[in-house]
């Protein structure tokens, strides 16, 4: 403080002194003032100023005038150094430390010091130390104003560290670790000022920590803050935050992390069934696990089984993790099955656990529930089979357990028929107190698979497996035959016979006793015999070997088994096929004809077997073993679609023999019933014509057979469709059903055996698929026709030797190319010919006739070339003569044909032969031409405008016809010979309209003029005609003579007539001439007419004319009333004639102008008496030699034309 208090008085000793001199009260101020500054150390700061580094900083100096007086002087002081001062007065100097010069800056009004760009070094306390001139007593300033200025720095940054060192960034997630596991950080504040305050929070919470540390360098602190915290629940979803606070920075800086915290579940429950459940129920038991974190993973148990849903398709395992607000999840596990009695007491547990369980070496937690089923009885059978022998006593034993245990129900099945176990005479027991099933006398019918189904309050339980109860019985049995025949002789092939089991128990033979036409033929096995190979056999086979005639037998068998034996089968019939004899073939007629028929006959004298017209029996039942003939079938017809006969291959013929005998199962309106032969001698009966088809449905090997019924009743010609026989227990009632095209109706048939049939060839190829009867009609007769015909017969059994023939074909004369009805050819054609082709055998001629009359060999005219063409396959032609006329054009007159004379008919004529007689075709010769004279009937025709014209017609000579149109334009407005035009005229369709006539030869044309006639339109134009103002009328229109009226438009809209003009040799035109002393502007008007009428008025505006204008009119008058082109052409003839004038003058004045110098320069010449010029001065100019060079300038003074050399005109 004293040096300070030094140096302060010695800056001041001037001023002081001069204080001094003036007021001894001022130095008494001032010793006071050294005094108050000894003490300044202890004085206390006035105000704090903080302000951030770099930044400008005012720290103000109050100073009370009121109070304290005039200033005298002021100095700033930094700490006990002074570094600035401002001395007031008159002289007002201020002075700053030069440390400070560019940075200090002192001010007054107020009072103040400015620092700028501030630093660390410039943090201190600052005086402001003030002197007045005369303290007032009321001053409290003695001992100067302090200010501390601390100086601002924010860190540069706020980092946390982890244990390792590692920085953790702000807003990151830090993890995972486990509860009660320890988290250490480090926060650290780098480079500030001033020193910070650092602490740690996890919310609103301080968390408690060791002491900051603080370290101080270039004047900026670095702070650091550890952490060491044991991590809880509580610190789940939670930030855990580094706060900052200091001058320096506005608000408080945040830097902050989280910890993904791992944490064991809280709690564990299940529910879902409360009681009990009933089997089938769907059970949905739900396990909840809460807190953890992470979620748990989730086991369930049945018992000590793991339970997953992969198990089987009806057990489900619905899992879900839900994340609170507090970080942990929520897990609810779902499992889903269907109750079974399997389930029932079984303890289901949930387990879960987590990493931290895991980690901890933790039991995972869990919840249990005891889960109570409800089902029905659950059944089993016993035993598993049972034999027995007919009239014995059977015990079906039935076993079950349930939950409830008492039962409602009882019922025994046999082959899922319920057994009627109230039947007391053959059952005991089954029921609920005794379940077991007694049967007290087996029967056949007991034969089956017995079950017992059980029922209490839950439902109903059947046994899974069933007791096969089999009950031994005699067999029954038929007899099979594979093939199962006819057979073929030819063949020589086997035939086994089957014993088959139609009923036995058991069904395996043992023996078997064969019969043939009820005779016992063999017992098998037959071990008695020598041969031993009948020993070990199966006896329900019989094989005979090389089948022919002499098997033709009834065969039947008897089959034992345990049971006994058995009744003997019905018979059986094998039949044995052999084939027809040769064939013979005839045709009719002899020699065919083309487009007619020709029939082939086909037939055998040995028809083979089975036989023609052999009646099917029926057979006789087993009680009468002898055949007899049955009572016709019933015949049921119903509505079909008729098949192709291309499908058939076999032929039906048929009698239907008896009438009905018995009522029909079904009454229809339209059933009809048969007669026998004698009765339909009045009314025929019906019958079978021709069958198209035989078919193996290949269903009970039944046949299906299509034929046609004609009857003669109104249904004619029923397509019927046979389909077979239906077995049924009375022989007699065997039906047959039979179906047609339209409605149904019945009756009784007999049906026979099926006939001989016919295969046929046709040139080699074959046999014919769709032709099979013995007549064969081949219609119509072609060039194919013309080749060997083969047939054979067959049956079953095979078919017979063939016979062939060869058909010869004749055609009688047909034309394969005729005449065409017309033959039209140019006139003037070079060459002309006419064809025609005659197919024929045997072969015919071919001539040629003109209007009837024969063309005759020699005649020049015409000369004829023939061939002869063989048959052509291709198109079915028979051999044929071709005949060309050919038209020898030179030998013609002119060498063309007249187009008058020489139309004429042309035939061709051919002679018959032995199947035909002559024929000819005839021709139109036509001599063709392009159209000429070609007319129209008007050649102008007029029409007014609005009107509609009559009609033109064009007429033109040419064949063939000529076709016509009408053309105007160039674009065709009508087709046709005649011009009619439909619409109004108008002025715009006048023209030439133009016929073209044309056809395929050429074209000619002929024009008509339409004259389109309309009212006149007017137009008016002023004109000077011979020094007189005139009015022009002019007219347009059609005709354009036209008629005039002139008039003059009055004030009340009336004219005033002023006559017809003058046309002056116009036609079109009328002049009327002007008045020169009218006084008033008048409006003239024109009107105009023709032939078609009066055209609407013109009119034009003329002006009043004063004195003066007349006056100035006659000045005027011999150019005014000109027209342009006439005033052009004046005006162009006075430019001219000007333009030679002045040219003309030019060359005058040029011509004088140089007279009137030559003249000056001779004159000039003979005054001095001698040249002007020095000898050979213009020898090697252009003009040397030929005149006399001009003479230099005298004077300067001269014209300065007069220097030149050269002259110009």
């Amino acid at each position: 403080m004293g040096n300070m208090a030094l140096r302060r008085s010695a800056q001041g000793v001037a001023k002081s002194n001069s204080i001094a001199v003036r007021s001894p009260i001022s130095l008494s101020l001032v010793l006071l003032l050294c005094l108050a500054l000894v003490d300044s150390s202890s004085a206390q700061v006035d105000t704090t100023i903080s302000q951030q580094e770099s930044q400008s900083v005012v720290l103000p100096c109050p100073v009370d005038a009121e109070k304290c007086g005039k200033l005298h002087s002021l100095n700033w002081f930094k700490g006990d150094d002074r570094i600035a001062a401002m001395l007031l007065g008159d002289s007002n100097v201020t002075s700053v430390n030069k440390e400070f010069d560019e940075r200090v800056t002192v001010e007054q009004n107020p009072y103040r010091l400015v620092i700028k760009d501030l630093k660390i070094a410039d943090e201190d306390i600052y005086l402001c130390d003030t002197t007045f001139f005369i303290p007032e007593e009321t001053c409290d300033n003695f001992n100067g104003y302090r200010i501390e200025l601390r100086v601002l720095v924010p860190p540069t940054e706020v980092v946390i560290l982890d244990a390792k060192g590692d920085r953790i960034e702000n807003g990151s997630v830090v993890g995972p670790m486990q509860e009660r596991q320890s988290l250490k950080a480090t926060c650290t504040v780098r480079n500030t000022r001033p020193q910070p305050e650092v602490s740690w929070f996890r919310g609103t919470k301080r968390l408690t920590t060791y002491s900051p540390t603080h370290d101080l360098v270039d004047g900026l602190y670095t702070s650091t803050l550890e952490l060491d915290w044991t991590l809880s629940r509580e610190d789940l979803a939670q930030d855990i935050e580094c706060r900052v606070k200091s001058a320096a920075i506005p608000n408080v800086t945040v830097t902050k992390f989280s910890v993904d915290l791992q944490v064991r579940p809280t709690s564990i429950d299940i529910n879902g069934v409360k009681h009990h459940t009933v089997q089938g129920s769907k059970v949905v038991l739900t396990c909840d696990i809460h807190g953890a974190r992470p979620a748990v993973n989730l086991t369930w148990y049945n018992t000590t089984t793991v339970i997953s849903s992969g198990e089987n398709e009806i057990t489900e395992v619905r899992t879900k993790s839900l994340e609170k607000s507090d970080g942990t999840f929520h897990t609810q596990s779902e499992l889903i099955f269907n109750a079974t009695r399997f389930e029932n007491d079984r303890v289901f547990r949930c387990e879960a656990e987590n990493i931290v369980l895991q980690i901890n070496r933790e039991k995972p937690i869990s919840s249990a529930l005891t889960l109570e089923v409800l089902y029905p009885p659950v059944v089993k059978v016993s035993p598993s089979a049972i034999t027995a022998n007919t009239s014995e006593i059977v015990l079906l034993n039935c076993e079950y357990f349930a939950n409830p245990a008492s039962l409602t129900q009882v019922e025994w099945y046999r082959n899922d028929i319920l057994v009627n176990v109230n039947d007391t005479t053959h059952y005991k027991g089954g029921n609920s107190e005794n379940v077991a099933l007694v049967i007290k006398s087996t029967e056949k019918e007991d034969i089956g698979n017995y079950s017992c189904q059980l029922s209490n309050n839950i439902g109903t339980g059947t046994s899974d497996h069933k007791i096969n109860l089999d009950v031994q019985y005699a067999p029954s049995v038929e007899i099979l035959m594979i093939p199962e025949g006819p057979v073929k002789e030819s063949d020589e092939s086997n035939v086994t016979l089957f014993c088959n089991v139609l009923d036995a128990n058991p069904s395996v033979l043992t023996k078997v006793r064969w019969y043939a036409n009820s005779t016992l033929l063999k017992e098998l096995p037959d071990c008695e015999e020598t041969r031993e190979d009948l020993c070990h056999i199966d006896p329900s086979k019989l094989l005979l070997e090389s089948i022919g005639r002499g098997f033709f037998y009834n065969y039947s068998c008897e089959g034992f088994n345990a049971a006994g034996w058995g009744p003997r089968s019905e018979d059986k019939e094998l039949l044995v096929h052999y084939e027809p004899g040769p064939a013979a073939l005839s045709h009719f007629p002899l020699v065919a004809v083309k487009k007619k028929s020709v029939t082939f006959s086909c037939s055998v004298d040995d028809p083979g077997f089975p036989e023609s017209n052999r009646f099917v029996a029926q057979k006789a039942n087993q009680n009468h073993k002898t055949k007899s003939p049955q009572h016709a079938p019933l015949m049921d017809f119903h509505t079909v679609q008729a098949m192709q006969p291309q499908e058939a291959d076999i032929a039906f013929e048929a009698m239907l023999l008896h009438k009905h005998q018995n009522p029909l199962p079904f009454n229809d309106s339209t059933q009809t019933s048969m007669r026998t032969p004698q009765e339909s001698a009045s009314h025929p009966a019906h019958q079978i014509k021709e069958t198209h088809a035989l078919i193996d449905l290949h269903l009970n090997h039944s046949l299906c057979t299509l034929i046609t019924l004609t009857t003669y009743t109104p249904q004619s010609q029923i397509l019927t469709l046979y389909t077979g026989v239906q077995q049924k227990k009375d022989a007699s009632a065997t039906s047959y059903a039979l179906y047609r095209k339209m409605g149904k109706f019945s009756f009784v048939a007999q049906i026979v055996s099926k006939p001989n049939r016919f295969r046929w060839l046709r040139g080699g190829r074959g046999p014919l698929q769709d032709i099979v009867t013995k007549d064969w009609t081949v219609e119509p007769v072609g060039l194919d026709s013309r080749t060997n015909y083969s047939c054979y017969a067959y049956n079953e059994g095979g078919k017979g030797v063939m016979a062939t023939v060869n058909l010869e074909v004749h055609a009688p004369p047909f034309f394969i190319k005729n005449l065409p009805p017309y033959t039209g050819i140019l006139h003037s054609s070079p060459n002309a010919t006419l064809t025609c082709r005659i197919e024929c055998v045997p072969r015919c001629d071919i001539s040629w006739q003109k209007d009837g009359v024969p063309i005759e060999r020699n005649d020049t005219r015409y000369f004829i070339k023939e061939k002869y063409m063989d048959a052509s396959p291709a198109t079915g032609d028979f051999e044929s003569m071709l005949s060309v006329l050919h038209f020898n054009m030179p030998n013609w007159p002119d060498s063309k044909f007249n187009i008058e004379a020489d139309n004429a008919n042309y035939s061709c004529v051919s002679t018959g032969n032995i199947v035909g007689g002559s024929i000819r075709s005839r021709t139109y010769f036509g001599i063709e031409y392009a159209p000429e004279n070609t007319t129209v009937s008007e050649n102008i025709v007029y029409v007014q405008e609005g009107t509609i014209p009559g009609r033109v017609i064009c007429k033109s000579r040419a064949n063939p016809e000529p076709s016509y149109k009408w053309i105007f334009k160039n674009e065709t407005i009508a087709n046709g010979n005649a011009l009619i035009i439909n619409t109004a005229m108008n002025r715009n369709d006048d023209g030439t309209y133009t016929c073209f006539a044309y056809n395929k030869h050429g074209s000619s044309i002929a024009k008509t003029v339409i004259k389109v006639q309309f009212k006149p339109r007017c137009e008016i134009e002023r004109q000077e005609i011979d020094d007189q103002d005139t009015l022009i009328c002019t007219a347009y229109g059609n005709p354009i003579e036209a008629d005039f009226s002139w008039s003059i438009k009055t004030e009340n809209e009336t004219d005033e007539n002023l006559g017809s003009g003058k046309k002056e040799n116009s036609v079109e035109r009328s002049f009327y001439i002007l008045e020169t002393d009218y006084a008033i502007s008048r409006t003239y008007r024109c009107v105009a007419n023709n032939t078609v009428g009066y055209g609407p008025f013109c009119e034009i505006e003329v002006a009043a004319a004063s004195s003066l204008l007349v006056w100035w009119q006659e000045q005027l008058a011999w150019w005014q009333l000109w027209e342009k082109n006439t005033l052009i052409i004046l005006v162009a003839a006075i430019l001219g004639l000007l333009l030679t004038v002045i040219v003309i003058c030019c060359i005058i004045i040029c011509i004088c102008r140089r007279r009137r110098r030559q003249d000056k320069l001779h004159d000039k010449s003979s005054s001095l008496g001698e040249p002007l010029t020095e000898p050979g001065e213009y020898e090697n100019l252009p003009f040397h030699g030929l005149q006399t060079a001009p003479n230099k300038h005298l004077s300067d003074f001269e014209d300065p034309y007069k220097s030149s050399n050269t002259y110009i005109f």
